[in-house]
This record gives C-alpha cells, structure tokens and sequence, in this order.
C-alpha cells in the first residue's frame, strides 16, 4: 500500500503543472481569438488629430490614422495613377508590421478626381467606413479606409 500513494504522489506533482500549463495555453489562444474578432469588427477607432507632416503636392490621397507610429504618413494619389497597399516590399503603401494586412491588400485608383479603392481578394477584407467593401468603391474627402489593422483617411 505504501508504494501506491507514492506512485499517486509523483504522478499528481508531474500532472498538475502540465494542467496548468494546459489552461495557460486555453486562455493565450482566446486572448488571441478575441484581439482577432475585435480587429476585424473594429470600424478603425478614433480619429487623430492630423499630424503636420504632410506633402507639398497638395493633391488627393490618404493619410494613416493608426498605427500611432505611423500617424500622419501621407500618399498622394495623382490622375491616372494606382497604389497598392500591403505587406509586400513591391507595393507602394508597405504596411509589413500589419498582420492581419494579405501581401498585397488594395489597391487605390483616382480617375478624373475621384478617388477609389478596390480589395484584391484579401483574407480579411478592406473596409469604408466600417463597411466591408468588395468592388471598385467611390471613396471621398473624411472617408476611413481601413487595410488589415491599418486605418487611412481620404484626404481632400
């Protein structure tokens, strides 16, 4: 009887930091799974005050919102032109911090002044306004493109 509760005693004092082990594991992964869910549902927080970094060409563009680091960053888009958003060191807008950003994400065309933005089958979608977008979508002056966790503002 002895060597039972001894063989009980070590196989408890092996089980239960593994259990624990076990549940810290659970809890990181719905941690993750709920910043996820937030993410996504998120229609890009609160604007900031626009930083007074911007390009002298004065033409109609974007501007990050978040990520606070890179708030304040200004993309102009000329008549014409195209410019693509992603993780991607080829795209024109690199947002390579932005897990939740596919390689190359949106793109953004401006033809005769106006301004539009397009999801290029991204996993997790672009959005206007909160709205999920997925075609060709008019974009105007205050509008908030979010690309992954990266939010824009169409300026002017």
């Amino acid at each position: 009887m002895g060597n039972s509760v001894l063989a009980t005693t070590n196989y408890q004092s092996i089980v239960r930091p593994l259990q624990w082990l076990a549940v810290i594991l659970i809890f990181l992964f719905f941690v993750r799974v709920v910043r996820a869910v937030y993410v996504e549902t998120s229609p890009g927080g609160k604007r900031k005050a626009r930083s007074p970094r911007q390009s002298g060409r004065g033409g109609r563009g974007l501007t990050v919102i978040e990520p606070a680091e890179r708030a304040g960053e200004r993309y102009d888009v000329e008549d014409g032109e195209t410019l693509s958003i992603g993780r991607s060191a080829t795209c024109d807008v690199v947002i390579a911090e932005d897990i939740y950003a596919s390689t190359v994400h949106t793109r953004i065309s401006r033809d005769d002044h106006v301004l539009f933005a397009e999801d290029l089958a991204s996993t997790n979608g672009t959005y206007v306004n909160a709205e999920r977008i997925y075609g060709a979508t008019r974009l105007a002056k205050g509008d908030v493109l979010q690309v992954g966790s990266t939010v824009f503002e169409v300026i002017r």
